[in-house]
């Protein structure tokens, strides 16, 4: 993790972008936790804590624990952070608003899309007593294609929170067949004959049910926080190949379970470029000898 941390930051002279998550030992009333932070650059283990029910008895705010003693292990070691990236735990955006003013709060970008799209499937279909007032049969192609703009938006903001949100209405205007604020190169705008691909807004139920989907969506409310377009798929994969370590149906002992996690994040940092389920299944063989 040291040399990782080196990698990072370029010999600990400029702030590093990080991704933090946690994953919890058990599925239920977990007794210990892995809070994990990943290097934005790299995407290698910059540092972990294991925090325990002697921490904590509840396990819900294990993670906001551990992220406060990774801030104070860089600190210690003279690192500072540019921008935090995490999926939406409140008391982790509260506390690094507080505590480290001079962090970039950001949200994880993946988990936001998902719920974005969703939401939208609630308004794209339903039962027939409920169409035309909560869902709409011109919204049935939409879900998905939402998101792939709201992807582009987070892509083309270019750190502009109002960018952001004007970006991410405009697909209503879209949808309705007004293109004269889409992109340049789209194809609405560079193609005479355009003929879209999916059903055009018609109905002002619809259109209706659209917009108030987007304004209600966590990128649109807090677009400030999704400015920089930060991702937590790396440590969510981490976490994934944690579930070959320690299983969550199994319990371990406390010094065993330290134990396999710090075996996973040095194999993680030191073969990060070549991890394959067959690496990791000799990984096991060799760790239950």
């Amino acid at each position: 993790m040291d040399n990782a941390l080196t990698m990072e930051s370029c010999d600990k002279t400029e702030p590093i972008d990080i991704l933090t998550d946690a994953r919890h030992g058990t599925r239920k009333n977990a007794r210990q936790t892995d809070v994990i932070c990943i290097g934005n650059k790299t995407k290698k283990v910059v540092s972990y804590k294991v925090i325990t029910c002697d921490d904590d008895r509840v396990a819900q705010r294990h993670e906001t624990i551990g992220t406060k003693r990774i801030y104070e292990e860089l600190e210690s070691k003279n690192v500072h952070i540019r921008k935090h990236a995490h999926d939406n735990n409140a008391s982790i955006t509260k506390y690094v608003r507080e505590n480290h003013t001079q962090t970039i709060n950001q949200l994880d970008n993946w988990h936001a899309l998902k719920q974005l799209e969703k939401s939208l499937k609630t308004i794209a279909q339903g039962p027939r007593r409920t169409k035309g007032i909560q869902w709409h049969p011109e919204l049935e192609d939409k879900p998905h294609a939402v998101r792939t703009h709201a992807y582009y938006c987070l892509m083309n903001c270019d750190a502009d929170a109002d960018k952001l949100k004007a970006m991410l209405l405009n697909c209503v205007q879209h949808y309705k067949g007004v293109h004269t604020d889409c992109a340049i190169m789209s194809r609405c705008r560079r193609q005479e004959n355009y003929e879209p691909r999916h059903q055009k807004l018609q109905d002002e139920v619809s259109i209706r049910l659209l917009t108030k989907a987007v304004e209600d969506s966590v990128i649109y409310k807090k677009a400030d926080l999704f400015i920089y377009n930060m991702s937590t798929a790396h440590v969510e994969s981490f976490n994934n190949s944690l579930n070959v370590v320690h299983d969550k149906r199994i319990t371990f002992g406390m010094q065993a379970y330290k134990m396999r996690t710090a075996l996973a994040v040095g194999y993680w940092n030191d073969s990060k470029d070549v991890f394959t389920k067959a690496v990791w299944k000799y990984f096991v063989e060799q760790l239950n000898k």
